[in-house]
């Protein structure tokens, strides 16, 4: 009887392993890669609101919002992008339960005069070329 409890736990154990191994290689096969440019004219918002994600934010002289982004486990993710004179926004939803799975790396290239928004719950940011002042506020 105690034979048939361990092996019934060790064959639980060897199931739910080959499950999380298929979900991750799954999840790595379906890396898409987006890349938006949008021509902008200063002065310019870039909004992004995204979530579990790393955020790469690049300023770069021109008249250019780039985005480039790579989605882990992208059948997890909605990705919309819509811009207006105002400026350029960008929201990355995970989708319920798939969207566990997801990761995303955003990059960003925007003009050096360029207003950022960003709202993420929760990420990573990465300034680089910043040259002049910067105002973080939290709540």
């Amino acid at each position: 009887m105690a034979l048939r409890k361990v092996s019934g736990a060790l064959l639980r154990r060897g199931l739910q392993s080959a499950v999380n191994v298929g979900a991750q290689a799954a999840a790595a096969a379906t890396t898409q890669e987006v890349r938006q440019v949008f021509t902008v004219r200063p002065p310019v918002t870039a909004y992004l609101r995204a979530s579990h994600c790393t955020v790469t934010i690049r300023r770069v002289v021109g008249d250019q919002v780039i985005l480039a982004a790579q989605l882990g486990a992208a059948f997890g993710w909605e990705l919309a992008t819509d811009q207006d004179e105002a400026g350029v926004y960008i929201v990355a939803k995970r989708k319920p339960v798939v969207g566990a799975l997801s990761w995303a790396n955003f990059n960003l290239s925007v003009p050096p005069e360029a207003h950022l928004a960003l709202h993420l719950t929760p990420g990573n940011i990465e300034l680089i070329g910043v040259d002049g002042p910067i105002h973080l506020t939290g709540r």
